[in-house]
């Protein structure tokens, strides 16, 4: 049965710019058991501006974005971020209210970010960083 992720900006730059074996493996092993990629539309923004604003390549990017579900923002998303845990910044804060829309226990929380990690873990998810266990990138 195909499991179903909600992605951070922090693992997909990670794919997208080769810094992590470990990212790039879990991420081709999920595409090819045909698992469902889910991110906020914020995602987009944040993956493309930092691949723009280090003048990094974005070849690959709207390939790899357009395997995902991109839920929008709204107003309503917005006053949900605001009541999650204060130590969030304001775009850890909208994943995790996005990744809440969709439900805790329908899918898992993707990321490389340790507060947006507890955060998530706090709300009831299960997290993975499958970062961690690369050793050229060791988790902070």
């Amino acid at each position: 049965m195909a499991e179903r992720w909600y992605v951070d900006s922090s693992v997909v730059l990670r794919i997208l710019k080769d810094g992590s074996p470990s990212a790039r493996g879990w991420f081709d092993a999920a595409l090819a058991s045909g698992d469902v990629f889910v991110a906020s539309c914020l995602m987009k923004a944040e993956v493309l501006r930092v691949l723009a604003n280090n003048k990094l390549d974005c070849a690959g990017a709207d390939d790899l974005i357009s395997r995902f579900v991109l839920l929008s923002l709204d107003d309503d998303l917005v006053d949900e971020a605001v009541k999650i845990d204060a130590s969030l910044g304001a775009a850890d804060a909208l994943h995790v209210a996005s990744a809440l829309r969709v439900g805790v226990g329908t899918l898992r929380v993707v990321t490389h970010d340790a507060q947006m990690a507890a955060a998530a873990r706090g709300l009831g998810f299960t997290v993975l960083d499958p970062v961690t266990d690369d050793p050229r990138h060791p988790a902070v």
